[in-house]
């Protein structure tokens, strides 16, 4: 009997669109692999909805989560009725797939992982993560402490330098702070920071609220697109000259990192359009490193991915001085795109791990974090 995994894309976040695209990727990759698929879409409210083996929600190249893909369904903070329940009036489901659940009006799928393929906002930052941890199903990615420490970039970079590791340095602005204290705040960042600069979000994905500053008179209108996605804002000098490269992590205990690789970007920076709407960005992998650099990207995403709290996967970002053989880490991504496009799973395949043989290694990886992150309650009588 082949292993039977929840699937879950879409999502409340500004990357729903992403999400869905990584979800059928994911999704084809997963049925070449062997599993018995099932998937969960989240509406941008945060609905979820129940879309059975997939196969007919993908065939209509959706962009987003509706209502009337499917019944609605949830799963329960309960580890003695893990699953996902499914409404049953509309339920339609194939026989065999279902068993009784303890609940009137439902019927539970039983699962045995979840792969949690959702961007940004309530995916990526440990709530979905915290629900999974309270269900008792397996799932796929970082643990709730690592996914929220990733997610925040200034906690990233907090982390990173008490951990020695190199890292593109930056200024924290609060948002409350900005409302009450623009002038200032503008003067300190004027005499503070180098430009070109870049203003983004602290807790946001896919360079959504991200701007390029060439001067101090940018600022204003950066800092203020930027706290539509989070609370907290990011200043830092751009890495003028230098490589963007990233390299992908895998593993548990005993991670593994990817042949690195280069983005070539053909806009301003590389933006959401760049990384997900023009299929214009050049990716070269291997990346043009030396050995020794390579070798020392490699082992400085390991490093990060361990400092962070990461399990499963992880994108490993950087900016690469050829000149000087330094390397400097920009941020981390527990859930990376999974679109065609996508550099975490093409680095794999260069690496010699195909997608289905990904997805396979990914989902093994949840379960054996599962049983490594038992931890038994003792009650004092």
């Amino acid at each position: 009997m082949s292993l039977r995994l929840g699937l879950i894309f879409g999502g409340r976040s500004g990357e729903h669109e992403v999400s869905v695209r990584s979800g059928q990727a994911v999704w084809e990759a997963s049925v070449r692999a062997g599993f018995d698929v099932v998937g969960v879409g989240i509406t941008r409210q945060g609905q979820f909805v129940y879309l059975g083996d997939c196969g007919g929600f993908f065939a209509g190249a959706p962009q987003e989560i509706h209502l009337s893909a499917g019944p609605r369904c949830f799963i329960l903070p309960d580890p003695t009725r893990p699953g996902i329940y499914v409404e049953k009036a509309t339920a339609g489901v194939a026989t065999g797939q279902a068993s009784a659940g303890q609940l009137q009006g439902v019927v539970r799928i039983q699962v045995d992982a979840i792969f949690p393929v959702l961007h940004g906002s309530y995916g990526e930052d440990g709530a979905i993560q915290g629900l999974l941890e309270l269900s008792g199903i397996p799932y796929v990615g970082a643990p709730v402490l690592g996914s929220a420490i990733c997610m925040d970039k200034d906690t990233t970079k907090r982390l990173l330098a008490t951990h020695g590791v190199p890292h593109v340095p930056a200024l924290s602005v609060a948002r409350f702070l900005w409302q009450s204290k623009r002038l200032d705040i503008l003067s300190d960042l004027a005499k503070a920071m180098k430009f070109p600069a870049f203003v983004k979000p602290s807790g946001s994905g896919s360079s959504l609220g991200v701007s390029k500053v060439k001067d101090p008179d940018g600022l204003a209108d950066a800092l203020d697109a930027a706290f539509l996605y989070d609370t907290k804002a990011l200043v830092e000098p751009s890495q003028e000259g230098l490589l963007e490269v990233e390299c992908a992590v895998l593993g548990n205990a005993e991670p593994k990192a990817s042949v690195p690789g280069q983005i070539l970007p053909r806009r301003e920076f590389y933006d959401y359009d760049a990384k997900y709407v023009e299929d214009t960005t050049d990716l070269v992998i291997p990346a043009p490193l030396d050995q020794g650099l390579t070798r020392k990207v490699q082992e400085a995403a390991v490093q990060a991915f361990r400092a962070t709290g990461c399990r499963g996967m992880a994108r490993v970002d950087f900016f690469v001085d050829p000149a000087s053989g330094e390397a400097y880490v920009s941020e981390l991504n527990t859930i990376p795109g999974f679109t065609s496009i996508s550099m975490y799973p093409k680095m794999w395949a260069v690496s010699g791990l195909p997608f289905h043989g990904l997805v396979k290694s990914l989902v093994e990886l949840a379960l054996e974090q599962k049983a490594d992150a038992w931890k038994e309650v003792r009650v004092r009588r």
